[in-house]
């Protein structure tokens, strides 16, 4: 018995830290040659906890085999710095220095500003509404935005306009139906809105993620692009979900459930891999200091992230601490949401938000533009 346990121990040693050297480097391939390589990221926190428990366990039985979840570690550094970030004394104030030409962002994906089954879900909508407020960011983006014409219907474009006092707005409009009922992304502003344009990037069903949200603004003389995204989502039905917690409980019974859903991740991760390149060009491109900011629906830990974020900054990492969770639910390492300023800015503070009833969090972050 003692034998069978050493032995288990030894294969677990040996199986941990691979499993993390793949969850670390894996996501430097792009999915759309080998789309396994998309899952890799989303494990990464996983294995490298895993990792830091059979460090004492080794240490404990002063046997040599700590060295190989030790290498793993090392090799996973850059990986666990895109992961966490650690400021844990700095306090993330939005408040603008009086006189300075410092100006707040934040992006927030509203999913649909409480739209459910094509009914109001007033709640949520309030609660999206007194977050707006409450922010007062000078450049608000938001994701999956959701506005009706129709007088007995929500004009959420009107009400914010009216509530959080913007005189400025541009919406993508990526989808419509009935008429009235219009889907997609959109920016509010203090900041006068010099062009804005919407870039074509693919079809999504639920409006939002058909286009990226591109927009010249000025703000205190000089003229700043923000590009507001929400990349391709795998659009999860609540069977859907059903079936992978059934699938993690060992209960499924419809292996060809899974099937699909392996399939539908994986023509997500092949998607989501041509707008992240079409993104990264699109920066490369910009003529002007640039923000790029939305939902990614993808962790620091993968292709897309490495691919888009790589010549910016990421405003969490600069000024947050801990995991950022920007997902209600399904994980608390999910972070998906994110503020990536070019290198002329100054990244003065960053911080999520709570809100009740939210499926993601909605970032913020006090910028100043260098001289």
């Amino acid at each position: 018995m003692k034998t069978f346990l050493r032995f288990l121990l030894i294969c677990v040693n040996i199986l941990v830290p691979l499993a993390l050297l793949a969850a670390t480097f894996f996501p430097f391939i792009d999915p759309h040659g080998f789309w396994p390589a998309g899952f890799a990221g989303l494990t990464f926190p996983v294995f490298f906890l895993l990792n830091l428990l059979l460090l004492p366990l080794w240490i404990i039985l002063r046997k040599k085999y700590w060295l190989l979840p030790v290498l793993a570690l090392l090799f996973s550094a850059d990986a666990v710095l895109r992961t966490w970030a650690i400021h844990p004394f700095r306090e993330n104030k939005m408040d603008k220095t009086y006189g300075s030409k410092e100006f707040t962002v934040m992006t927030y994906n509203t999913s649909n500003m409480g739209l459910l089954y094509y009914k109001d879900v007033k709640p949520v909508r309030s609660n999206v509404y007194n977050t707006v407020v409450y922010a007062q960011a000078d450049i608000l983006c938001l994701q999956e935005f959701y506005t009706n014409d129709w007088k007995e219907q929500s004009n959420n474009i009107d009400s914010i306009r009216m509530k959080a006092g913007y005189e400025h707005y541009y919406f993508t409009n990526d989808k419509t139906h009935w008429d009235t009922w219009h889907y997609g992304i959109a920016l509010f502003s203090h900041h006068p809105i010099l062009n804005a344009t919407t870039i074509p990037c693919g079809y999504s069903s639920n409006g939002s993620g058909s286009s990226f949200l591109q927009a010249d603004l000025l703000v205190n003389q000089d003229t700043i692009r923000v590009i507001t995204v929400q990349l391709a989502s795998y659009m999860f039905t609540r069977a859907e979900f059903r079936e992978m917690y059934n699938f993690k409980q060992g209960m499924v019974e419809h292996k060809e459930d899974i099937k699909n859903l392996a399939r539908k991740m994986k023509m997500t991760f092949t998607r989501r891999s041509d707008q992240a390149r079409q993104l990264r060009a699109l920066i490369t491109a910009s003529p002007y200091p640039l923000i790029v900011c939305g939902d990614f629906n993808d962790t620091p830990v993968s292709y897309t992230y490495q691919t888009v974020a790589a010549p910016l900054q990421d405003a969490f990492l600069r000024c947050g601490s801990g995991w950022g969770r920007t997902m209600s639910y399904m994980s608390p390492s999910l972070r998906i949401d994110y503020i990536l300023p070019s290198k002329q800015f100054e990244i003065e503070a960053c911080d999520a938000i709570r809100v009740a009833d939210s499926e993601h969090f909605p970032v913020i972050a006090r910028l100043l533009l260098k001289k």
